[in-house]
């Protein structure tokens, strides 16, 4: 008798575990849902930062909440997906506090060169082919691409070839990029080549081995400029080799 009776204290003692926890979880589960609701808990204020393109209307019409809203209804990767839409928008960091308020971090794409929509009709592009912009009549100074896929429209990409091009100007140091006026991919033969603001051409031939190509130009460059010469054609698809012309090889081979 005195170990069955041991036995049922046992067992009746995990019942009051048993009932503990579970009180305790539903407590814990009436309480969020109730917090959720409670006004308290709502979304009091929202802050957004890093707008200079983006405009406060654009973005107010993506978030999928307002003041007023529950807090806890905010779903920071659903509405930062719905931001990154906007053509400008490259990321987006979105965090709530407790005391209502939600701020919203946007990071804006640079744009770094140009793309033909039309005939003098001229899209903003960034490092990735994104396009920016529909087209502009009166574009800001940037390099021009040409010899690729007209831009489609703003929030789209460039065709791959215009990766090619846009991956010789990400390989250029800031200021070399600055002084580059054009860059064209030959259609028949795929070779690269480019017009600085200086009237100077420069041939990168192909694709390959940009990065040396790159470097060979920029010592180039450093080089004419302690001699005090422009000449006008610059040429370093052989990288190992460059070369220097005050006429185009194909005017002087015939």
């Amino acid at each position: 008798m005195s170990v069955a009776a041991g036995q049922g204290r046992r067992l009746s003692g995990s019942h009051r575990i048993f009932a503990v926890l579970a009180l305790a979880f539903a407590v814990v589960v009436a309480s969020y849902v109730l917090l959720g609701k409670s006004a308290l808990f709502d979304v009091e204020r929202v802050e957004i930062y890093g707008l200079h393109r983006v405009t406060l209307a654009e973005v107010e019409e993506r978030l999928g909440f307002r003041s007023g809203d529950p807090l806890r209804s905010v779903n920071s990767e659903e509405e930062a997906r719905n931001l990154e839409g906007l053509p400008w928008v490259q990321a987006v960091d979105i965090e709530r506090k407790w005391d209502g308020l939600v701020m919203v971090e946007i990071t804006e794409r640079r744009a770094v060169a140009l793309a033909m929509v039309a005939l003098d009709q001229w899209a903003l592009i960034d490092s990735s082919g994104r396009v920016l912009t529909g087209g502009l009549s009166y574009p800001p100074d940037l390099p021009r691409l040409s010899g690729v896929h007209a831009a489609g429209v703003p929030g789209s990409y460039m065709m791959e070839d215009s990766k090619l091009l846009l991956s010789v100007l990400g390989a250029l140091p800031t200021d070399l990029a600055q002084r580059v006026r054009s860059l064209r991919r030959d259609a028949s033969d795929g070779e690269i080549s480019g017009s600085l603001i200086s009237g100077q051409e420069v041939i990168f031939g192909d694709e390959d081995r940009l990065v040396a190509k790159v470097v060979a130009l920029v010592a180039v460059l450093s080089h004419l400029g302690d001699q005090n010469r422009n000449d006008r054609y610059i040429d370093v698809s052989i990288p190992e080799v460059p070369a220097v012309r005050s006429e185009d090889r194909r005017t002087a081979s015939s």
